[in-house]
């Protein structure tokens, strides 16, 4: 075991793995805002759903939510290409800003726009589709920032910039110097946006997802479909990819099959017909992945050391009560994490079978009423299937979640934890010898 940590910790310190993790801690903040205004935006409560709509207050709280969550991929470029510069010693603004402007050469300025009752759609252009620059452009984001970084510090070291007289301004140089080196990254990005053009797909975001998707068109229903949709959920997070987007649309029509069949059955006031697809929301508690039992973990001072999971744990159990945990997954963060991979794929396919078991004996029995993903822990499982024993199900599923993800988080928690106390011990060590030369200059 203790051979299989040194690896993972030996992966965690590769120099793009450090890019990937420094870069989303560092936009945790960003991700929490949005987070806390979709939980205020969407609490499940008709009166206060009521006073949103008649008020405009809902059309207000959607704007935070629109420049933080709907827009994370250019967060996530601008964080990726700066400490990918910055692991060069290079300068991380211009490169951050580099790698924006890559990232919007690959982003198409097109879309469709459909009627109120779908039936006819309009094409619009000279405009930034929302879908390619939220989660859907996450991963592209992740690729063309670390790719732009990576060629702008290729192209420095090169040598190929312009160099002013040491007499010119050093911010005037700089600009100068920039000229070349971001100039020749979006000539490259612009080949690649002429060759995508030339595909079926048309663009980049399109033939990433469009290949991701494919596949998922081809499974059926049942329990094996619901299964396939949770792997590919967790997996994909795993790389930047959401995957529970990615799942959705590529199943959308035995989703939409499954969950209407389900629904015409409650309102009939018969059995539910297809009941594992009615866990479809509940065996991933707190969000993909189940974390609030991982939340849970970063609360106490028993299973948690690192200071940095203490107080993300804190700030993300409000939206984690209510299955919303992009601060979870960006702060910890779980992307690229080999620390918590197995946990958060495999939790919400054990919670499926412990449901099923449940079923089985007639302890735990779905309705198939339509519930919002936004319910809350304990009453969604009581609306689920209409007892007390949703109840009661959800805490023995959490209980479950807890023993799965306490080894895999504590061999997390203490990487962190050796992290800050090496950071700390850094930072001692430059104030001593920041002293000692004060003192030897006084004397």
């Amino acid at each position: 075991m203790q051979k299989v940590l040194e690896k993972i910790t030996a992966f965690t310190q590769l120099r793009y793995m450090k890019v990937l993790l420094n870069g989303f801690m560092a936009i945790t903040a960003i991700t929490i805002c949005g987070s806390l205004f979709t939980l205020v935006k969407s609490i499940p409560i008709d009166a206060w759903q009521n006073f949103l709509t008649s008020s405009g207050l809902g059309t207000l709280l959607s704007v935070p939510i629109s420049i933080t969550t709907d827009a994370i991929a250019l967060y996530v470029v601008l964080a990726m290409a700066y400490q990918t510069a910055k692991s060069f010693n290079k300068d991380g603004f211009s490169a951050a800003l580099v790698g924006l402007g890559a990232f919007l050469i690959l982003t198409p300025f097109s879309t469709v726009v459909y009627s109120a009752d779908y039936t006819t759609k309009t094409p619009v252009s000279n405009v930034i589709p929302i879908s390619s620059i939220g989660s859907s452009g996450m991963f592209l984001a992740i690729i063309a920032g670390i790719l732009a970084a990576r060629l702008y510090v290729f192209f420095l070291d090169k040598g190929w910039k312009i160099k002013m007289p040491d007499s010119v301004p050093s911010n005037v140089a700089k600009m100068f110097e920039d000229l070349i080196p971001g100039g020749m990254v979006f000539l490259v990005f612009l080949i690649v946006r002429f060759v995508m053009s030339l595909t079926p797909f048309g663009t980049a975001q399109a033939l990433i997802y469009g290949v991701l998707q494919a596949p998922l068109t081809a499974v059926g229903g049942g329990l094996g479909g619901l299964l396939v949709y949770l792997l590919v959920d967790g997996f994909l997070w795993m790389f930047g990819i959401h995957g529970g987007m990615v799942a959705y649309v590529g199943m959308a029509p035995i989703i939409t099959v499954m969950m209407t069949e389900n629904s015409a059955a409650f309102a009939q006031g018969l059995a539910c017909p297809h009941p594992e697809w009615a866990l479809m929301g509940f065996v991933i508690m707190g969000g993909s992945g189940a974390t609030l039992a991982m939340n849970l973990l970063m609360l106490s001072k028993k299973t948690c050391k690192s200071a940095q999971y203490r107080t993300l744990g804190k700030i993300a159990l409000a939206p984690s009560l209510f299955n919303i945990n992009e601060p979870l997954i960006f702060g910890s963060p779980i992307i690229m994490n080999p620390y918590l991979a197995v946990p958060f794929i495999f939790t919400p396919i054990v919670n499926t079978f412990l449901c099923l078991f449940a079923m089985k004996i007639g302890f735990f029995v779905p309705t198939g009423a339509s519930i919002s993903t936004f319910m809350p822990f304990g009453i969604f499982g009581a609306l689920l299937c209409g007892s007390w024993t949703g109840i009661v199900m959800s805490f023995i599923l959490l209980a479950v979640d807890l023993v799965i993800y306490f080894p895999f988080f504590k061999a997390s928690d203490n990487h962190n934890y050796q992290m800050e106390l090496a950071s700390m011990k850094s930072a001692e060590a430059s104030a001593d010898e920041t002293d000692s030369k004060v003192e030897k200059a006084a004397a």
